[in-house]
């Protein structure tokens, strides 16, 4: 691609992707999570700022960051509105994320988006022990992500979502056909990108994704190795119990 087909790519994902995104319920979880007490809280990875926007705006100090400039247009405009919010880049596997923060977030399915060409299981852990350097001691992870039993891998390619941004660039997004390696836990597939830019170009851009599923044991290993305390596991958003019909994982975990 070039610069400029990847600038429009960026944007127009960025674009359908806050206007299609409903994360009604992970703000109500957090929301319940984290309780009335002003918290000081850190959201790795917090994209257009859509769960960090209305913790602020029920009162806690929140700080986010982003490393795709698209979305953080967009986190930006709402930290302009919210005195209490606020953003900055930075890469979530390389840079510090501060200290003695009250709770870090690592949501929105993170662990199984990370953008990375690190082995995979690494970065996620890396993301866990980012985590507790930037608690403070007594502070809690929110660890929120989809933990499915096993994976049926597609055989066919699934149109994700669709549609024309407000500069008129019409595009597709498609997850291709994969397969998943039931013993490492590791799916491989792709995406396919088919835009339409507003002055007619086309283009059609496609990667090739690599990434871990890991088990609960797995992940709760980490968090005990790194030094958390689990405190609460849900298997969805409104509460309900870590079972086989519930499988997102929400996890309340203290820095020991």
């Amino acid at each position: 691609m070039t610069d400029r087909q990847k600038e429009i790519l960026k944007y127009w994902y960025a674009y359908i992707y806050e206007r299609d995104e409903d994360e009604t319920d992970i703000i109500s979880c957090g929301l319940k999570l984290l309780g009335d007490s002003p918290q000081n809280i850190l959201e790795a990875a917090c994209g257009g700022a859509k769960l960090a926007a209305p913790l602020a705006e029920a009162g806690h100090r929140v700080t986010g960051f982003d490393i795709d400039e698209a979305m953080l247009h967009y986190a930006r405009e709402r930290a302009g509105r919210i005195s209490n919010l606020h953003i900055y880049e930075g890469d979530a596997l390389t840079e510090s994320w501060g200290r003695n923060f009250d709770v870090v977030i690592l949501g929105t399915n993170l662990m199984l988006n990370i953008v990375t060409d690190w082995d995979y299981q690494q970065a996620q852990k890396q993301l866990i022990r980012r985590a507790y350097e930037a608690l403070r001691p007594g502070g809690h992870l929110w660890l929120d992500f989809d933990c499915p039993d096993t994976i049926a891998a597609s055989t066919e390619d699934r149109l994700c979502f669709e549609g024309t941004d407000d500069r008129g660039t019409y595009g597709q997004y498609f997850v291709l056909a994969g397969s998943f390696d039931e013993k490492a836990r590791m799916e491989s597939s792709g995406r396919r990108y088919i835009i339409t830019a507003a002055d007619g170009e086309k283009f059609v851009h496609e990667t090739r994704l690599v990434k871990h599923f890991p088990t609960l044991e797995q992940v709760c290993g980490w968090l005990n190795r790194t030094g958390f305390t689990i405190e609460l596991l849900h298997g969805g958003h409104n509460g309900e119990p870590f079972d086989s019909d519930h499988r997102r994982a929400v996890i309340w975990a203290r820095k020991m």
